[in-house]
Formats: structure tokens, C-alpha cells, sequence
């Protein structure tokens, strides 16, 4: 039985968001900031939607296509909007090296997170 191509990028999504969650709890940047609800709010929202379609497609119940293309531009247009906020920040200097990598790294993954779910998209459209 052949895996589809969804299932896999679902999987590689729910991995990079965890990843991205991972690093944000080690170090989530700004503090009380608009930037932080929606790198937060993004990160958290996106690890509950996608537990929830991966659950789904692996007990065979897959959900609607228009509502898997839904998420997947809103998941694509999230995570580049919260890689460039996180690398905005980090960007302009900080004091310990190794935090402004992390901070780095964290939008650089988010970036390559909204470009899988563009990937994603772009399957989905085609019934692959």
C-alpha cells in the first residue's frame, strides 16, 4: 500500500511545528508584544490542527479537500509571517550569540514550515 505524498508532508508539518514550538518555549523572543501572539498563537493553533488531521488520516477518515487547502494557505501564510517576524527580531543584534542562532534558526524552520505547506497546498489541489 503506497503512502500519499499528504500524509507524508502532514508529517513532515506536524515535525516542524513541534520543532518550532520546541525552540519558541526555550526562547520566545519579544515579550508582550503583537509579535508574540502570533508567532505563539501560530506554533500552538497549528500543533492542535495538525494532531487533528494527522489523527484522521491515520484511522482513514481524511478531511474535507476545500477545508485541507484552507488550512494549508493559512499555514503557509502564518508560518512565513512568523519566520520573518522571528528573524526580524534576532536580526538586529542580541547579546548572547547563542540565543540570536536559536532565534534564527527558530524563523528560518518556520520559513521552510509555510514553504511545506505550500507543497502541501499545491498536492491537495491536485488530488495527489
Amino acid at each position: 500500500m503506497a503512502i500519499p505524498k499528504t500524509s507524508i508532508l502532514k508529517f513532515v508539518e506536524l515535525a516542524l511545528t513541534i520543532t518550532c514550538l520546541g525552540m519558541h518555549y526555550k526562547d520566545h523572543g519579544p515579550v508582550y508584544s503583537t509579535d508574540l501572539l502570533v508567532v505563539t498563537g501560530t506554533f500552538g493553533g497549528y500543533l492542535i490542527i495538525l494532531i487533528g488531521v494527522f489523527a484522521g488520516l491515520v484511522t482513514g477518515q481524511p478531511i474535507n479537500k476545500r477545508i485541507d487547502l484552507f488550512y494549508s494557505l493559512a499555514g503557509c501564510a502564518l508560518f512565513v509571517a512568523s519566520g520573518a517576524l522571528i528573524i526580524q527580531y534576532y536580526d538586529k543584534g542580541y547579546s548572547s550569540k547563542s540565543v540570536r542562532d536559536l532565534g534564527l534558526a527558530k524563523g528560518s524552520i518556520s520559513i521552510i514550515n509555510g514553504a511545506v505547506f505550500l507543497l502541501d497546498t499545491f498536492f491537495t489541489f491536485r488530488n495527489e
